[in-house]
């Protein structure tokens, strides 16, 4: 589906130096996103999706509560949100692949929620998005939900029918990875997803 989003360009940086009482949360990839097809029940036909494997670690002080939320957007302009609650199947056909790489792999229903403190404590979850466009050649994943830190700024496109000014909207911290897709899109079953960048702006 399209959506418009503030450019990154024109959005704030987020801080260089956190201020007191902001927190970030480590995250670490388990490779790039990669494919699967899973013929749901009801279904005659495999359906393609895409996975993002990650850790995440809670290394501040303090437990936080963690609200993941992932956002594949394509250069063609289509936007994409993983699933809150996926398919068991495919949840279940990934978990089997890397029951001895990833033996406490978590839905990502299950990670949401309290992160308690260490290394102890990391947890490690899946990211699924439904096939994209055939068409793009890149993506980016945001994923929002590893810092607290945030800002308001005045929208562009949106104006207050009675002031007459920007109505305003709130940017969080997020994470920005960036891949390249080659492949032929006649082709879907052959294409990758390719890391490019990652970078932390406000979205």
């Amino acid at each position: 589906m399209a959506a418009w989003t503030l450019p990154t360009s024109a959005a704030p940086k987020p801080s260089l130096v956190p201020e007191p009482g902001i927190w970030q949360l480590d995250f670490e990839l388990h490779g790039d996103p990669k494919q699967i097809q899973i013929t749901l029940p009801g279904d005659t036909q495999p359906r393609i999706f895409w996975y993002l494997l990650y850790t995440v670690t809670n290394n501040t002080s303090q437990e936080v509560e963690f609200y993941p939320q992932f956002d594949l957007f394509t250069d063609n302009f289509l936007l994409y949100h993983a699933e809150d609650t996926a398919p068991k199947p495919v949840f279940e056909a990934i978990h089997q692949l890397y029951r001895h790489t990833l033996p406490l792999l978590e839905p990502q229903e299950m990670v949401t929620g309290k992160i308690l403190i260490g290394e102890d404590n990391a947890r490690d979850s899946v990211a699924i998005f439904t096939d994209f466009d055939p068409n793009a050649n890149s993506a980016k994943i945001f994923t929002a939900g590893l810092s607290n830190e945030t800002v308001t700024v005045d929208c562009p496109v949106n104006v207050n029918s009675n002031t007459k000014k920007p109505e305003k909207i709130l940017l969080r911290k997020t994470l920005m990875l960036q891949y390249r897709v080659p492949g032929d899109q006649y082709n879907p079953k052959n294409r990758a997803m390719l890391y490019s960048s990652r970078d932390w702006i406000m979205r």
